[in-house]
This record gives structure tokens, C-alpha cells and sequence, in this order.
């Protein structure tokens, strides 16, 4: 009779799990490789609807603004077009972003644990001068909420988590 409580109990919590949880009871998560870091990014698009705005650099005496989104990438906004800001013109996607620094019109950004100098002269055609690995301190987790690290899945750990699904 325990046993077959015992197993309607766990059946019965079972199934009020939800989907974003595998088998484990940890978060089901998205991983980005070291490889596809480095291979596949950044990348430049499209403008994108600014989501939560981090980090904003005034370039070129206010003509333009390169606003960081945290973990995603860098809002680039042409600002001698008057508009409301709410949608930059180009986004440069780097999964990892907290930072950005610019120099002699080269914007200097991380990515997890990378260095990426991207020339910006030409704002239209953004261009990866180089990339140097491994240079900032690991963490795998950057990109997602604490509470999320503690039930991640063991198998995280061939890459850097960029969110759940």
C-alpha cells in the first residue's frame, strides 16, 4: 500500500512539471559551443527593437550611439536621424556583451571570455579586426538569471548557457 502511494504521489507531481525542465528536475537550458562563439560571431543585422539597455557610448560627437543590451550585443543608432529611439539601425550581435570601449574608431567589446576589436570607421560596413581567447575569467553562467545557476544541467558544460527554453 506504500509503494502504491508512494508512486501516485510522484506520478501526481510529475505531471504538474513544467516543460522547462528536463527529466533531472534542472532547467532545460541553450548552450553556444566555444566553436560557434568564435566562428559564428558577431555578427552584424538589421536594427532590433532595444530590449533592456545597458551600456550607452556617444561616437562621433553624438552622430551615433552604440548601446549595449546585456549579453546580447551592441544597439548601433545613427543619431543625426531624427527619430525616437527604440530601434537601432544596425545590431551587432555578441552572445557574452556586458562591455564596450572605443578607441581611434575601433569599438573594443567582450564576449564571455573574449576580446573582439571591431573597426566602426564605416558604420555601415562594421568589420572583426581580431579576437584574442580566453583572456577574461570564465563564467559560464553570465547570461542568465542566479537563480537559474542552481538548477542548471550537468551538461552545460560544453560551451556557455545563453538562456532557457
Amino acid at each position: 500500500m506504500k509503494v502504491l502511494s508512494l508512486a501516485i504521489m510522484i506520478a501526481f507531481i510529475m505531471s504538474g512539471c513544467e516543460e522547462k525542465y528536463n527529466y533531472n528536475g534542472c532547467h532545460k537550458t541553450k548552450v553556444i559551443s566555444y566553436k560557434q562563439l568564435r566562428t559564428d560571431y558577431p555578427k552584424v543585422k538589421a536594427g532590433q527593437e532595444i530590449g533592456k539597455a545597458a551600456k550607452i557610448y556617444n561616437y562621433k560627437n553624438g552622430d551615433i550611439l552604440l548601446i549595449n543590451e546585456s549579453n546580447k550585443g551592441i544597439h548601433v543608432v545613427d543619431n543625426r536621424i531624427k527619430h525616437k529611439v527604440t530601434k537601432g539601425d544596425y545590431f551587432i550581435e555578441i552572445p557574452g556583451n556586458v562591455d564596450m570601449a572605443v578607441k581611434n574608431d575601433y569599438l573594443y567589446v567582450d564576449s564571455f571570455t573574449d576580446l573582439i576589436v571591431l573597426d566602426i570607421r564605416d558604420i555601415s560596413d562594421i568589420k572583426v579586426v581580431s579576437r584574442k581567447e580566453a583572456i577574461f575569467p570564465e563564467d559560464f553562467y553570465q547570461a542568465v538569471r542566479d537563480d537559474m545557476r542552481k538548477n542548471r544541467c550537468p551538461e552545460d558544460s560544453d560551451g556557455f548557457v545563453i538562456g532557457y527554453e
